[in-house]
């Protein structure tokens, strides 16, 4: 996807309406050691060329192969992303845009090649972590021998329950105060 710049200039009075199919998967599992496998990119969408800048609007869709994060089998991921770009020419001064109207780039050529947004917009969106659907249905962590990997949830009750049952060296000449009293009552 790379137009030059005064071939989009035919484009000024109308929006160029495009949608593709690229191939991207050796660039992106070069960039992303993690990634296992990409699909066909599908890109769906448009530009519209103005006086002194071009607005893209599309809309990439493909499915991402990743690792699983407990047991490194690969899971199918798929994606949908809206990208929204402002590209600015390299010869034009660039004006104060607000942040929704999107990002804005400023060319350093005289193309535009959508190539390097897509795959940032991919590598952006990627999941940090991914989960087979049995390891998500089944929320067992692996063990082994005297090891366990435990959620943060799990971690933090855990540690809580070592803490009330650690009692503080300085206060248990304490602990047995009050004990005789509540004997005491209750014979009462």
């Amino acid at each position: 996807m790379k137009w030059s710049l005064n071939e989009l200039q035919k484009y000024r009075f109308e929006p160029l309406v495009f949608s593709e199919t690229v191939d991207l998967k050796k660039s992106l599992t070069k960039r992303d050691k993690e990634i296992l496998d990409v699909s066909p990119i599908l890109l769906e969408g448009n530009l519209i060329v103005q006086e002194n800048e071009i607005l893209l609007h599309m809309v990439v869709s493909l499915n991402v192969t990743l690792p699983s994060a407990r047991s490194l089998e690969p899971v199918l991921i798929p994606l949908s992303l809206e990208v929204d770009e402002i590209y600015i020419p390299e010869n034009v001064a660039s004006r104060e845009f607000d942040e929704e109207e999107g990002t804005v780039i400023q060319l350093e050529n005289d193309w535009l090649d959508l190539s390097e947004a897509i795959e940032d917009a991919v590598l952006l969106n990627i999941p940090i972590q991914v989960f087979t659907e049995e390891e998500e249905e089944e929320n067992k962590m692996p063990s082994g021998n005297d090891w366990v990997v435990m959620s943060e949830d799990d971690f933090i009750s855990e540690k809580a329950a070592q803490k009330a049952e650690t009692l503080d060296p300085r206060f248990a000449g304490l602990k047995d105060l009050f004990k005789n009293e509540s004997d005491d009552k209750k014979l009462d």
